[in-house]
């Protein structure tokens, strides 16, 4: 009765989870244009996860699987007879590759070759990573595959879950559940850290006491996804930002639900890896534009961004693409011989830039 009390207060003053307040971008997210003035930038329809795995890097793409040759242009390793969902390093030599029909196979290494499936029901595998003879999968949603992710955030779903694989034997575990499209994953030395998107939030749980969560970092103001080990901490992709006008819709699910049986899907209010294509799109008409051209500042559905995070996973610098960049709808993010490389799959490139243009904070922690 309380929460019940409670929620029809915050619907009443627009407070709470009735907010639609959007943090703004400062301190170490301070808006910039690094993604956009990178002198490296290749083409690669589709991109979607990078995994460094020795002296490779890969990339997926569709049902296709990428490597970096010594000429800096990628090639076609492998193509799959599905899509592929995500991949990450096994190992020194091994790669995991999770297939949009739950499957996981390895590729190299001491588990070469053998393939793993969570559950029969685990088939929004958004995000892989392994620690020691451990495969931890995110699985977004089990209401919706994972193409349909905005249909997902407007329903405000909550029916994903965080899985662990015995690599050894292939047994596999719910570590966490009923979570809010769970969209990255990593392992540290105090648990495992999982990216709940449609929560905005970076939180830390215990596999061994699972119902103790540790929220590590809240109210981000973009939609976070694949994290990914750096030299000094981690790297954190936000694929699409937030905006005050989704949220608004949000919370009228009437509306939402309306909308999304009228209206074709590319026109949705929900935020997207690349806008800006039709004026048919919300917010591309009044204000957005001046002169025939597109603010910077301007709102929009869709920005590049991804974030360094410390050991401690607080935010210390970030590499961005504002409204009128080019360089939107960032999945993933991987080190490799001395550079950072930035997968955008809104706009199908991939971008790349030594690692000494961010090492220092800009900015400071938020």
């Amino acid at each position: 009765m309380i929460g019940g009390l409670a929620r029809a207060f915050d619907n009443l003053f627009g407070r709470g989870e009735a907010a639609v307040t959007v943090p703004p971008l400062d301190g170490a997210m301070r808006p910039n244009r690094m993604l956009d003035e990178a002198a490296s930038r290749a083409a690669l329809d589709g991109v979607d996860c990078l995994a460094a795995c020795g002296d490779t890097l890969f990339a997926s793409a569709g049902a296709d699987l990428f490597e970096l040759g010594a000429d800096r242009t990628w090639a076609r390793r492998k193509a799959y007879g599905s899509e592929v969902a995500c991949i990450a390093p096994v190992g020194a030599d091994g790669l995991a590759v999770a297939l949009e029909s739950g499957e996981v196979v390895i590729e190299g290494g001491p588990f070469d070759g053998r393939r793993y499936r969570a559950d029969a029901n685990v088939t929004c595998i958004t995000a892989a990573a392994v620690a020691g003879s451990h495969l931890y999968l995110a699985n977004g949603s089990a209401a919706n595959p994972i193409g349909e992710w905005q249909r997902d955030l407007l329903e405000r779903n909550a029916s994903g879950s965080i899985w662990r694989i015995d690599l050894d034997s292939g047994a596999a575990s719910r570590i966490a559940g009923d979570l809010a499209w769970p969209a990255g994953v990593a392992v540290d030395g105090e648990g495992v850290v999982y990216a709940e998107a449609w929560k905005h939030r970076l939180v830390r749980i215990d596999p061994a006491r699972p119902g103790r969560p540790q929220v590590l970092h809240t109210d981000l103001p973009g939609y976070p996804s694949r994290i990914a080990r750096a030299v000094d901490g981690y790297w954190l992709a936000l694929f699409a930002p937030r905006s005050q006008l989704v949220e608004f819709v949000l919370r009228e699910p009437a509306y939402a639900k309306r909308m999304m049986a009228e209206v074709p899907k590319p026109f949705w209010v929900a935020p997207k890896l690349r806008s800006g294509s039709s004026f048919y799109e919300s917010l591309q008409g009044g204000g957005v534009k001046h002169l025939g051209m597109l603010k910077p500042w301007a709102p929009t559905m869709s920005a590049g961004l991804c974030v360094k995070l410390d050991a401690a996973f607080q935010p210390r610098s970030s590499l961005q693409s504002r409204a009128d960049g080019r360089t939107h709808g960032v999945t993933s993010v991987a080190e490799h011989a001395g550079q950072v490389f930035v997968a955008a799959r809104g706009d199908g490139v991939i971008v790349a830039l030594p690692l000494e243009t961010h090492a220092a904070d800009r900015g400071g922690a938020r």
